[in-house]
């Protein structure tokens, strides 16, 4: 299973990104591909279509009521997926192996600019999607305004880690966070 961070330009130069740790300690697992609305990458594009990736997003009934119930600071906000029930396309996140699935797309934006990202990508607003159902509360703390049910980037990878049985490599992001976390 492979990570592809589709990051949006902002997020480059920020230091607050938790991508980055990703990248770093797990180069053969994640890449990064710059999001654009006109120049999409054709692989990922490709890989949608066929069904070879997932995006990990929430399902539109979640995004509905964040729209309603939140108020989110473009500018502040982290990247952010909602607390919703964890989408089986057969069973639990780990069979999306056994599904074919060669990897999972993580939004790596703020919240409104993953919420964007989607609505001006027709391939992603087509890809299957995987959700995430989390009992603990983000650590995150470096924005302002953060969805009270959301996770960060890394956040994310981890719990995705965790569920296709790779244990050590969440265990090691986490503790990469952790430190993250101290110096800033």
């Amino acid at each position: 299973m492979k990570f592809v961070l589709l990051t949006h330009e902002r997020e480059y130069d920020r230091p607050s990104n938790t991508g980055q740790l990703a990248l770093a300690a797990f180069p053969e697992l994640c890449r990064r591909v710059r999001w654009s609305r006109i120049a999409p990458d054709e692989a990922l594009k490709q890989a949608c279509e066929s069904g070879d990736a997932l995006l990990l997003f929430p399902k539109e009934s979640n995004l509905d009521q964040a729209d309603n119930g939140e108020s989110v600071d473009e500018a502040d906000s982290s990247v952010q997926l909602l607390a919703a029930s964890f989408l089986n396309e057969q069973n639990q996140a780990n069979q999306c192996g056994m599904l074919g699935v060669g990897q999972v797309i993580i939004l790596d934006a703020t919240w409104q600019e993953a919420r964007k990202m989607v609505r001006q990508t027709p391939y992603l607003q087509a890809a299957r999607r995987l959700t995430l159902e989390e009992c603990k509360p983000s650590r995150y703390r470096l924005r302002r305004n953060q969805l009270s049910e959301g996770l960060c980037t890394i956040e994310c990878i981890i719990s995705l880690m965790n569920r296709f049985g790779m244990s050590q490599a969440a265990q090691q992001l986490d503790e990469a966070f952790d430190a993250f976390m101290l110096e800033h």
